[in-house]
């Protein structure tokens, strides 16, 4: 079970909340990698907005698309599209009200696009600044403008039109990389097209449109009653009611409702609506007959079909006989998963509830040792074998819940998919996790959940209590994250002085764009801001009046995690160019880092198609097909081409990373380190990046020697980059850089802490263990930004430096390799075990 950390909130902060709780949201995922959730606390993600949701579904390989009641004046997200016309002028309807509250901005940056481009025609869009509207950008749509009353012919000669202007919108926010766009029912309005065929056209667009690895959110939002019931209505209509299960209905995206999902330590089960067979997971759950023939059963015959015949070929070819309770392991063909797992239940009166609660175990156990981070059951056995669909839920929740408690190991989800029609089977799974939620409520309140004090005076209400007190909820599988994150929290929200300095080398990085938003705090809250670089250490000092340095600090935290993760990710893409190369003939820079990043990153999330830009154009990526789009529109093969044939290698996790970490036991080092002895260890992780790999083996051959074994301390929110893209200078340089402008680590772990002496404020102190190719060194000296020559040619180097016994520096990221990570108390408390 994930333990809770609550820290309760005063009116004050919670009003500071309200108007930064997502930045803090984002931040703390960034920098400690653990979910805040705010209770009570309006206007946050996590807080009922001022709108209303009706419904949502979750597009399989998509993303969430859902219907509000709201006002897009000041509904958040980050692309508000506005009904406009081909002049972009914005007079009335929702244009009108649009302008008016963005300012005056918004109008003069219509008017000079239209003067630089021209106007924008039906069907098309154009892009501008927000003005003062709480979002990123506004998309400026132009649908068709029809008589009154338009008869249907007119409509009809329409709606191609309005069809494309959602697609083109769709388009543009996924190429300006937005997470969210708020759509109105464009045209319906003063442009005379008739709301319900409206409706219909933009709902079936949105499901049919073919979505890239960028877009997680589409709302559909209108204020107007009989609008928000329109578009409801055909929500419900075409993504809840119209799929088939047998897959009739042609290139139907699997359509899944928002339903309860559960998490229990690192397990958290989700409850769908969709097709077993076109679920997008590691692992798809079918029920197969005794006699192992995939054309009994709805369940079977639809993976059948999905699959292939082949499927069955396999079943037959390994000439398994099969007993109740069996799980029979096949590859996936053409499903989207990696593996099915084939179960033989029995009917209910033969054992059939000790079975079907044997099959699911089973079957969860084979996932977590394959190392699978999803799996997908049906709801077996409420066919033909007999059981009610309360009985199934009871059961297969019910040992779900139960390996949870079990297990402890990686990230595992687990997926419930009901057909979407069957509406008695949803409602008795929705009811099994209910209460299983409320249970773990129970046992949560009363034995999981940590209080952090607030400063005195500021709430004295006793145990705060989610529903009542304004709260930031911390959850995570390990208590070490929350208490580091809540720490970073308490000083951050409760700052109350009129200075405050943030340190991140990260900084080094900031260019126009960030530079540009620091002028722009320190106009807007009338600070001093000032950046500096000092012993290899940047930072910012912020100066000025109390709630406006908390604010900016805030935002300049982001700013620095926006920052890291560009530095991380172009890391991650430089090292996988040498390791594999995309091509496309007619496009040279197809070839290039960031693109080979973004193709590996789209492939590791298995998406279908994305739109990639290439030397000043946008392709049309098809990675299933291999192909790329041309701008002529002709399709174009292209190839991936791993550059090492003599050692393939295998870049992917199945969590969905191109590394991961797995928490062992201290045996798992192999040998009695004395110099743990006086280290209160809490968690060992193990390190595992084939990308990381591949080039510290590069550089071995260059190397001489072997490597050794040492020591560096990180401050908490670089240990997820140190495992990403390997040790960076920037991460953890010691308080004085006495042996050159290098990356520093120790013999031992004492020598790895005395040079991060200067992390005392952190909780817990996080040390790796890595090997390192420390080759030919020599003594180190401040002046050093590479290793010094071995003689007269300056090209022949030192491979390293040294400060002595304990002390070693290297110049070059890929000479260290991270092996584990070890989490440990400040304070050892005698009597503590490892």
């Amino acid at each position: 079970m994930n333990d809770s950390t609550l820290i309760p909130v005063d009116l004050a902060t919670a009003q500071f909340l309200a108007q930064c709780g997502e930045v803090l949201i984002n931040v703390v995922q960034r920098k400690f990698g653990i979910c805040a959730v705010l209770h009570n606390i309006e206007n946050s993600r996590t807080a009922q907005m001022s709108g209303v949701k009706r419904c949502s579904v979750l597009l399989s390989g998509g993303p969430e698309v859902s219907v509000w009641k709201d006002d897009l004046t000041t509904h958040r997200v980050d692309a508000v599209v506005n009904a406009a016309n081909e002049q972009l002028s914005h007079g009335a309807g929702l244009a009108g009200a649009l302008s008016q509250a963005g300012g005056p901005q918004i109008q003069q940056l219509s008017n000079q696009y239209v003067k630089k481009f021209g106007k924008v025609a039906t069907g098309e869009v154009a892009i501008t600044p927000p003005g003062a509207l709480p979002c990123k950008a506004i998309i400026h749509a132009v649908g068709p403008i029809l008589f009154y009353r338009p008869n249907t012919e007119e409509v009809a000669h329409a709606s191609p039109l309005l069809k494309r202007a959602v697609e083109n919108i769709l388009h543009l926010a996924e190429r300006k990389s937005f997470q969210s766009v708020a759509i109105p029912a464009l045209s319906s309005g003063l442009f005379n097209f008739p709301l319900d065929r409206c409706a219909e056209v933009i709902v079936n667009t949105v499901k049919d449109y073919r979505y890239g690895s960028q877009l997680s959110e589409v709302r559909l939002v209108n204020h107007d009653e009989p609008t928000v019931s329109a578009m409801e209505k055909a929500f419900r209509e075409i993504l809840e009611s119209k799929a088939s299960y047998s897959g009739a209905v042609k290139d139907v995206r699997t359509s899944v409702a928002a339903l309860p999902s559960l998490q229990m330590g690192s397990v958290t089960m989700h409850i769908k609506t969709g097709h077993i067979e076109q679920e997008k997971v590691d692992v798809i759950v079918n029920t197969i007959s005794p006699d192992l023939n995939l054309f009994k059963g709805d369940v079977s015959r639809a993976i059948l079909k999905k699959a292939g015949n082949n499927i069955q070929k396999e079943i037959h070819a390994s000439q398994l006989t099969s007993q109740f309770g069996d799980v029979i392991e096949t590859n996936s063909h053409h499903l989207d998963c990696f593996r099915v797992y084939h179960t033989v239940c029995a009917v209910i009166e033969d054992n059939g509830s000790k079975i079907l609660r044997s099959v699911v175990r089973k079957c969860l156990d084979k996932a977590v040792k394959g190392k699978y981070s999803s799996i997908s059951f049906p709801a077996i056995g409420t066919g033909n074998l007999g059981f009610k669909k309360e009985e199934v839920a009871k059961l297969m929740i019910g040992e779900v819940a139960d390996f949870a408690k079990q297990h402890k190991g990686q990230k595992l989800d687990v997926y419930f998919v009901l057909f979407p029609s069957d509406l008695g089977k949803i409602k008795a799974f929705q009811n099994e996790m209910a209460f299983h939620k409320g249970k773990q409520s129970s046992e949560f309140s009363t034995a999981s959940k940590e209080i952090y004090p607030v400063p005195s005076g500021s709430y004295d209400g006793g145990r705060a209590r989610t529903g009542e007190q304004p709260c930031i909820e911390l959850r995570s599988a390990f208590k070490a994250d929350q208490r580091e994150a809540a720490r970073w929290i308490a000083e951050m929200v409760y700052l109350t002085s009129n200075k405050c300095t943030i340190l991140n080398n990260h900084i080094l990085y900031f260019g126009q764009k960030e530079h540009a938003e620091l002028q722009d705090f320190q106009a807007a809250f009338d600070l001093s801001i000032r950046e500096f670089l000092k012993d290899g250490i940047a930072g910012v000092t912020i100066t000025g009046p109390k709630l406006g340095v908390r604010e900016a600090a805030l935002r300049v935290e982001a700013l620095c995690c926006e920052a890291q993760e560009e530095f991380a990710r172009t890391e991650e893409s430089a090292m996988m160019h040498n390791v594999v190369r995309w091509r496309f003939t007619e496009f040279p820079g197809f070839e290039e880092p960031e693109i080979t990043g973004t193709l590996e990153r789209a492939l590791l999330a298995r998406c279908d198609t994305l739109t990639i830009e290439v030397d000043g154009c946008d392709l049309q990526v098809s990675l299933r097909k291999m192909e790329a789009k041309h701008p002529n529109g002709r399709g174009c093969h292209i190839d991936r081409k791993c550059l090492y044939r003599d050692n393939p290698m295998d870049l992917k996790f199945h969590n969905g990373s191109f590394y991961q970490r797995t928490v062992v036991d201290l045996k798992a080092l192999g040998y009695a380190d004395q110099d743990f002895i006086d280290l209160d260890v809490v968690k060992i992780e193990k390190v595992e990046n084939p990308l990381l790999e591949h080039h510290f083996q590069q550089k071995e051959r260059q190397v001489s020697g072997r490597p050794k074994r040492l020591y560096q301390q990180v401050p908490a929110q670089f240990c997820d980059l140190v495992c990403r893209v390997g040790f960076q200078r920037q991460y953890s340089p010691p308080k004085e850089q006495k042996y050159g402008a290098g990356i520093y680590f120790g013999g031992s772990s004492s020598a790895a802490r005395k040079l991060a002496e200067h992390l005392e404020n952190e909780e817990y102190m996080y040390i790796f263990q890595a090997q390192v190719l420390t080759g030919k060194d020599t003594m180190g000296s401040p002046d050093l930004i590479i290793p010094p020559a071995l003689g007269s040619d300056p090209l022949c180097r030192y491979d390293s430096v040294s400060g002595g016994r304990d002390t070693h520096v290297i110049f070059n990221s890929h000479q260290a390799l991270p092996v584990y990570l070890l989490t440990c108390r400040k304070h050892v408390q005698k009597g503590t075990s490892l």
